[in-house]
């Protein structure tokens, strides 16, 4: 039998587009939707459906599922995390058993709390990969989540850093070892991840190379640094004693954490001023300045570890006064 909540909805935001400006009209139909999540508009029986362990089940073993497809731990906690938040919203119901309307309504319930159309899409993604996990290993017959749309994200430009906002943070080093996470990051375009996971034991010195170790996806690969980075690591290596382990540590000399990696950089950008100062910026300056100067693009993908090079092409802040200089030369 037809959930008829979803018709419902669409008959009420119906009449009442027209009238309302965007603000009201969210508040409003949110409103709605959790009024109607109060009841059972069907066809069917409206009999309670007993609670027992059988969503803990499920999602456990959709976490295995990830795990053994290759997923990173951080990017399966983050889909767990997600659904475990959906299904403390949805209360005591079968997660199989999911409606489309119990969705459009944990999503609206997120947009009034305040959450930005990029973070709403990353919920609606998250669950919408969870719920054809469920379709194709036949747990359930249709996916609820089919006639979900992806959510319209307003797409700014993410700049890279110029040259004087890196001359500005490094001059706001407050010690050694900030100075080379910096230059390692600079010059390595090493995730967070990567970063924190660092030995000493990993990076080949007399070749400026660093071997990534179960980088994401579980992958191995290569990547470098410049003069200027190992300058300041041997120096900050020298200045700690550390002859192996961890590279990088914190002040109670445990290996560091992203978490703290982040905080580090939050620390920086306060005192430098530069604004936005997070780990992927410094990943993005790498891109850029390595296609200025005329690296092909797969190579750029390889020191980064993209597995799709349209991933990589996204990195890449394109000037766009040399795109108009380039167009005329070859339009003329």
């Amino acid at each position: 039998m037809r959930d008829l909540r979803n018709e419902i909805i669409q008959k009420i935001e119906e009449q009442l587009v027209p009238h309302l400006d965007d603000y009201t009209h969210t508040i409003v139909m949110a409103t709605v939707m959790n009024v109607l999540s109060d009841y059972e508009v069907t066809e069917r029986s409206t009999a309670i459906i007993p609670f027992d362990d059988g969503n803990e089940r499920l999602v456990k073993t959709y976490s295995s599922n990830m795990l053994l497809n290759g997923l990173a731990k951080s990017t399966i906690q983050a889909y767990i995390r997600e659904i475990k938040l959906f299904t403390e919203f949805i209360g005591n119901k079968d997660l199989k058993t999911v409606a489309t309307f119990d969705l459009r309504n944990y999503l609206a319930a997120c947009k009034v709390r305040g959450l930005a159309n990029t973070s709403l899409e990353n919920v609606r993604a998250n669950l919408s990969a969870f719920y054809t996990w469920l379709t194709a290993e036949e747990y359930i017959g249709k996916n609820p989540c089919l006639a979900v749309k992806p959510i319209k994200c307003t797409t700014t430009e993410k700049k890279p850093f110029s040259r004087v906002e890196i001359d500005c943070l490094r001059a706001n080093c407050k010690n050694l070892q900030e100075r080379a996470i910096i230059e390692v990051l600079l010059s390595s375009g090493l995730r967070v991840s990567e970063l924190t996971n660092l030995n000493i034991e990993d990076i080949d010195f007399d070749r400026l190379e660093v071997h990534v170790r179960n980088g994401k996806g579980g992958k191995d690969r290569i990547t470098y640094i410049d003069e200027l980075a190992y300058n300041h690591l041997k120096r900050h290596l020298i200045a700690s004693g550390k002859v192996s382990g961890s590279v990088f540590s914190s002040q109670r000399s445990e290996r560091y954490t992203t978490h703290g990696i982040r905080t580090l950089l939050k620390g920086l950008e306060q005192r430098s001023g530069v604004p936005n100062v997070h780990p992927h910026r410094f990943r993005r300056t790498l891109a850029t300045t390595l296609s200025a100067r005329g690296m092909k693009i797969q190579d750029i993908q390889a020191i980064l570890g993209h597995s799709n090079i349209n991933t990589t092409m996204i990195y890449i802040a394109m000037d766009k006064e040399k795109v108009q200089s380039a167009y005329k030369q070859f339009i003329a």
